[in-house]
């Protein structure tokens, strides 16, 4: 059974679906693997192009003149070090050579002077099987299925040999202005080597929802209807190096890419940078209990988008609490529709994973 966060991400983005519009200014196209794998390619919230799943159909466009792609919002589209997966981000640039060729009449996507052939590898998504793409420079290639990428839809710019510089499709719906959230209030800093403490558990309020990563109790899901509570022990004087001036603590917030999340790590489900912008939405994080008595602001919204490391905010780490250390706990839910399902790293002593996605308190200054 899917989760509820799932479900809920799966309805937003049927509902979303973007139909292209064909446009005379270039070669602008839509790609579909054929090999092992046959399936048209997608584009998540995060520019990770897949093949598989749920997510809307990839919408692209190459400048004959500079051998560069760009996506329906005009990222940058390409295949870097030291992963070399198939991704568009703002901003973003790398150096993949892109070109059309023809083959027996029809047209295939090639890179870097190369034939052309990508590799489909696995990731784990439930029941549905979807793949990510990279190309041959990928190391370990284990499991992944070598694919050729066609063309489908393509504008006749694409069959030509037209130097022009190419514009992106014009889409029906979505936006095409730069992405900008709402900036952090709260700032400190925080060493690098600096100690992080990760919740003894968190707990999905609504009994109802299914959890669909890994079922396991270090689960979390923010969503519509759902929200789970992260609850902290504070050992006494972790934090604090000199005892006549407690230190600062503050709780952060850490959303890796999932592609440099931990070997084994699950990728989370994410609502999507464009849903947090547009909507105003993100996760507001109320301090349910404390044995400091922390002053708090329990109804800011907090957006975070892939890549993040956040401050959410921040509190004397002080002295109080009983056996056990001093006890913090937050309910986190969901603003304006905004999706989050993860595994927090670190809960327990025998956590799997002891970094990766979710909320730690840690000291700063």
């Amino acid at each position: 059974m899917k989760s509820f966060a799932h479900t809920l991400l799966f309805t937003t983005a049927t509902c979303a679906t973007l139909q292209p519009r064909q446009s005379n200014s270039g070669c602008c196209f839509q790609l579909a693997s054929v090999g092992t794998v046959n399936e048209t390619v997608l584009e998540d919230h995060v520019g990770d192009l897949l093949l598989g799943g749920s997510f809307q159909q990839g919408g692209f466009c190459l400048d004959t003149t500079t051998k560069t792609i760009q996506d329906s919002l005009k990222h940058n589209c390409f295949m870097r070090a030291p992963d070399y997966q198939f991704e568009c981000y703002q901003g973003a640039v790398g150096n993949t050579a892109f070109a059309v060729t023809n083959t027996n009449g029809k047209l295939y996507l090639t890179y870097n002077n190369d034939p052309g052939t990508f590799y489909a590898c696995p990731i784990s998504s439930g029941t549905e099987t979807t793949y990510d793409i990279y190309s041959s420079e990928k190391a370990n290639k284990t499991g992944c299925l070598s694919v050729a990428l066609t063309l489908t839809d393509e504008t006749p710019e694409c069959s030509t040999d037209s130097n022009s510089t190419v514009a992106a499709r014009s889409r029906t719906v979505r936006s095409s202005r730069t992405l900008r959230r709402q900036a952090p209030s709260q700032a400190c800093t925080v060493s690098p080597s600096a100690p992080s403490l990760a919740p003894y558990s968190v707990k999905p309020s609504n009994a109802s929802v299914v959890i669909g990563v890994n079922d396991t109790a270090a689960e979390v899901v923010i969503a519509y209807g759902s929200s789970t509570t992260f609850d902290y022990a504070i050992p006494k004087d972790l934090f604090t190096l000199d005892a006549a001036k407690p230190s600062l603590c503050a709780l952060q917030f850490r959303l890796p890419v999932c592609t440099l999340l931990p070997e084994g790590y699950p990728c989370y489900v994410f609502s999507g940078m464009e849903q947090e912008v547009l909507s105003n939405s993100g996760m507001a994080f109320n301090l349910t209990a404390d044995d400091g008595g922390a002053a708090w602001n329990g109804t800011e919204l907090h957006q975070v988008f892939p890549g993040d490391v956040i401050t959410i905010g921040t509190f004397d780490c002080g002295q109080a609490g009983g056996y056990g250390g001093r006890k913090m706990t937050w309910k986190v839910s969901s603003i304006r529709d905004f999706a989050l399902e993860f595994t927090q790293a670190g809960v327990g002593q025998d956590a799997k994973f002891q970094d990766g996605v979710g909320a730690w308190i840690v000291p700063c200054q």
